[in-house]
């Protein structure tokens, strides 16, 4: 029988790996859309009880030997509490699923029927204005794709007005949400050839950038809305993002000093060749060393940035 994928647990700009640190060791875990179970090895070497459900006969024997019950069936009419009868689940997945469904909403109020009181959901969500589909659109374009943001399996698309609208649907409360991200370039989508200052300003917005929303929610009533569960494991996982996110800008304010320097190292020999004369020498003298400060600072602020 053919092993699951493994997961690199230590990328955390992945939403199976940040969903993996909001499900506590030990727990009682309904994956709803289990694929072929990559997510529920790791869970099951945690010590979770795992109970999944795949429409996809093929992946489900492969998901089947990381579970402990899987259920074959269409998540659209599946009863869950007549599946998994009375079996309360500390935290339910869905993960690439709810873009799949023609009425996700109603899977969401479903749900609440075998979560535990003290329960959460985590969802992740396709950001179909991303900025590689923005560019995409400018330039006439909007081709499906076999995975990701366009894959052509999804039946619903969402921007972040449309996530909350869809939990508020469902009944829920959104407790946290983290953002996949990536650049223009980054993703299956093809992006044509565009503006730079248009580029520039998109890889500098983070809505843009949101490739994936990663949500952990509870539903309405919940006593967890007002004092939230304490996830260690999700804690470091977004100090890490943060840090990546950190020498991700890092790096791109390098590239943009780069010129800059080479800017002023241009600037130099010209000033060196000026001697102190006539007017005209003085007033070029002034501009140069103008331009020359003019980089000098920017390097300065840019740097001082990077020490922060």
């Amino acid at each position: 029988m053919t092993r699951p994928p493994t997961l690199d647990l230590g990328w955390v700009n992945n939403p199976h790996v940040l969903a993996i640190g909001r499900v506590p060791a030990g727990s009682r875990v309904l994956d709803l859309g289990a694929g072929v179970g990559t997510v529920d090895a790791v869970l099951r070497r945690m010590g979770c009880t795992v109970r999944a459900v795949e429409i996809d006969p093929v992946a489900a024997e492969i998901a089947r030997r990381s579970c402990n019950q899987l259920v074959v069936a269409d998540l659209e009419h599946l009863d869950l509490v007549d599946t998994f009868g009375e079996q309360s689940a500390d935290v339910v997945l869905m993960l690439d699923v709810l873009e799949h469904l023609t009425d996700p909403a109603a899977l969401l109020r479903r749900v609440h029927d075998v979560l535990a009181p003290t329960g959460w959901v985590v969802i992740s969500l396709p950001h179909v204005a991303h900025a590689s589909v923005r560019l995409a659109l400018l330039a006439g374009r909007f081709r499906y794709t076999e995975r990701g943001l366009l894959d052509r399996g999804h039946l619903r698309f969402f921007d972040a007005e449309a996530k909350d609208a869809l939990l508020a649907s469902g009944g829920m409360v959104q407790l946290a949400m983290q953002r996949v991200v990536m650049g223009p370039e980054e993703t299956e989508v093809e992006v044509p050839d565009a503006d730079p200052a248009l580029v520039a300003a998109l890889s500098e917005d983070a809505d843009a950038l949101t490739y994936q929303f990663l949500v952990t929610a509870v539903p309405e009533g919940s006593k967890l809305v007002g004092d939230p569960p304490v996830l260690p494991a999700a804690t470091a996982q977004n100090v890490a993002l943060e840090a990546l996110a950190r020498a991700q800008w890092a790096e791109a304010a390098l590239a943009e000093l780069e010129p800059r320097v080479a800017a002023a190292q241009r600037l130099l020999p010209q000033l060196a060749t000026l001697r102190m004369g006539s007017q005209g020498r003085r007033e070029s003298l002034r501009m140069l060393l103008a331009a020359l400060e003019e980089n000098l600072e920017r390097m300065r602020a840019a740097l001082q940035d990077l020490s922060v």
